[in-house]
């Protein structure tokens, strides 16, 4: 039985890097170098069967991971925003787009109701209903809230989801998933996260060891020495690195980290003013791995 990963198919927030009509120094950096330095918007595959966001770059990671990628069978969706859920690609698993065997099999869509609202605005319904659409591109849809804790029974994950504190009205989620005897905590859109959510990972002391954990990085280096001059750490919505290193320490005084736990960070906007080079020299020193496309935790 294989060690399942968690492979990070992207690393951006939402515009990308470089991002479209942007001349910044991260832009202009990551055009020149490559590289580590330009970056997709974030998604994630744990072990194959288990992709975490379906987002507009789906068909490049598709394209690189195709081997990985092609035994997917469940797409959890932290949350409704457009670079973490791009439904219109879904429906290329339609007959006439999507040919055997990628039709020979039903991929499950996990998200929030807002999450299913959306997708039933932009699936191309025509004369069909949304369940239709859904039966006819193989696709079924479960709907989950925060708190919530599920089976995912062909392929023995477990699920568990946590308010993030991103987008209210979305319902956003942080996830905490246990597959093949392996948990990974992925920690994206959301600044420090709520009380509530804080309480219910306490309870779970005893019961899970995370193995490997990702945290939202959308502000970069703000509120440090190292980063953008002038700029403050982010706690809302996203985080920055002070925040981060204030969430794994807590995430270790409540004893939720394995031994050896991997502990990352990823989703990067390019208004965060920093560098891979630059993340690499602020957090390696601290333990911490900084993301990239392609990379396998």
């Amino acid at each position: 039985m294989d060690t399942p990963r968690l492979l990070l198919l992207g690393s951006a927030a939402a515009e990308g890097v470089p991002a479209l009509f942007c001349d910044c120094r991260v832009c202009r950096e990551a055009a020149a170098k490559g590289g580590a330095d330009v970056r997709c918007r974030t998604s994630y595959n744990f072990g194959g069967e288990v992709q975490i966001d379906f987002g507009p770059d789906s068909l490049q990671a598709w394209q690189a991971h195709r081997d990985v990628l092609r035994r997917m069978r469940h797409i959890l969706v932290t949350h409704a925003h457009e670079d973490h859920l791009h439904p219109t690609d879904l429906v290329y698993k339609y007959p006439g787009f999507a040919c055997v065997p990628a039709l020979g099999w039903t991929l499950a869509i996990h998200g929030t109701a807002p999450t299913r609202r959306r997708m039933a605005n932009e699936m191309w319904l025509g004369r069909e209903t949304f369940e239709e659409k859904l039966r006819n591109c193989g696709l079924a849809f479960h709907e989950f809230r925060p708190f919530d804790v599920f089976e995912l029974p062909d392929c023995g994950a477990v699920v568990r989801t946590f308010a993030a504190d991103h987008a209210p009205e979305l319902d956003p989620c942080v996830l905490l998933v246990t597959l093949r005897g392996r948990t990974a905590l992925v920690c994206n859109d959301t600044g420090w996260l709520p009380d509530a959510s804080w309480d219910a990972l306490a309870r779970l002391r005893g019961e899970v060891a995370i193995d490997v954990a990702v945290l939202d990085d959308t502000g970069m280096l703000k509120g440090t020495a190292e980063g953008p001059a002038g700029a403050e750490a982010w706690t809302r919505g996203h985080m920055s690195a002070p925040t981060i290193l204030r969430a794994y320490d807590r995430l270790d005084s409540l004893g939720l980290l394995a031994p050896g736990c991997v502990r990352a960070v990823n989703h990067f906007s390019h208004n965060g003013g920093s560098t891979h080079d630059e993340l690499r020299a602020f957090y390696e020193p601290r333990g911490i791995v900084v993301g990239y496309d392609g990379l396998a935790l």
